[in-house]
């Protein structure tokens, strides 16, 4: 008999793959704090300060965007960027405009005569912390600077590419359409295709705007731009399925009207493979966006 003592199995230590996953896992920790702190500081920068008249409205589109988050959006932006590995830098411009919209939309949404959310993050909202008209004001004023973002492009064909897709994204076939009939929906005659309908609008619609522009911004063209921005629409309808199976408020529109939480956790299933498949093509540099899919998938258990 041998003096040395059996393996422990991997499922007690975690064995070579547990390691390495534990390791992957750090790693995206580390570029989702990194590009945190990139689209951070570079809004910072680009913002008006608070003290620049009118200092009220600076003030409140200060507080709409620096209240929290975990800037995803801007993560997947460069998550794509470095899927075709493209100097992250080149998707600045992407990830700040992505953040300004998305600020946009939360204090829009938030305002009495829509959603009607006195809290966001914790803290009072915008209309709230300050008042209804600087809160419509610092909204569009959001809005607006989310295209000025675009212009900084260093491609000019890509900016306008880009600005013209944002159009798309936010318009009535995109983030209004779907805020739209979120306000209209009625759980009683709900189905899947028509919540999923207004979930790829409404929310999966900027998610595969950044995947997609994160890599148009990295030079990245034809095929693999569909498959950036089709990764981006699963992982948006499945970041929303996610959303809902923590929301317990059942009055607006949710996946959980038309499903079981066991079917909705299935449906999410599908559509993290379904993302995985479309950027396995780009190699090991995949690691972040298909990283951010499977952790969708963690974040029910």
């Amino acid at each position: 008999m041998s003096s040395q003592e059996p393996d422990a199995p991997d499922d007690v230590l975690g064995g070579a793959s547990g390691l390495e996953e534990q390791s992957r896992s750090s790693e995206l920790d580390e570029f989702l704090e990194a590009s945190r702190e990139r689209v951070d500081s570079h809004l910072d920068a680009v913002l008006p300060a608070e003290t620049q008249h009118p200092a009220e409205l600076h003030r409140a589109m200060r507080y709409a965007v620096f209240s929290g988050g975990k800037r995803v959006r801007p993560a997947l932006a460069f998550g794509a960027a470095l899927a075709v590995s493209a100097d992250l830098e080149l998707a600045v411009p992407i990830a700040g405009a992505v953040e300004l919209v998305h600020a946009c939309s939360l204090v829009l949404d938030d305002l009495p005569s829509q959603d009607d959310n006195p809290l966001r993050r914790g803290q009072a909202a915008v209309h709230i912390a300050f008042d209804h008209a600087t809160a419509v004001l610092a909204g569009s004023a959001l809005l607006v600077d989310a295209f000025a973002q675009l212009a900084q492009l260093a491609d000019p064909a890509a900016s306008t590419a880009v600005g013209a897709r944002l159009t798309r994204t936010i318009g009535s076939k995109g983030l209004i359409g779907g805020q739209v009939d979120d306000l209209a929906f009625d759980p009683a005659e709900a189905s899947l295709e028509e919540v999923e309908f207004i979930n790829l609008r409404k929310t999966a619609a900027l998610f595969s705007f950044s995947t997609w522009s994160g890599g148009l911004a990295g030079g990245c063209a034809g095929g693999e731009l569909g498959r950036l921005d089709a990764f981006g629409r699963a992982y948006g309808l499945a970041f929303q399925i996610v959303d809902d199976l923590f929301d317990e408020d059942l009055d607006e529109c949710s996946i959980l009207h038309v499903l079981t939480r066991e079917q909705a956790r299935g449906r999410v299933h599908e559509l993290v493979d379904e993302a995985v498949r479309e950027v396995e093509a780009f190699g090991p540099n995949d690691w972040v966006l298909s990283g951010l899919a499977r952790r969708l998938e963690t974040s029910m258990s």
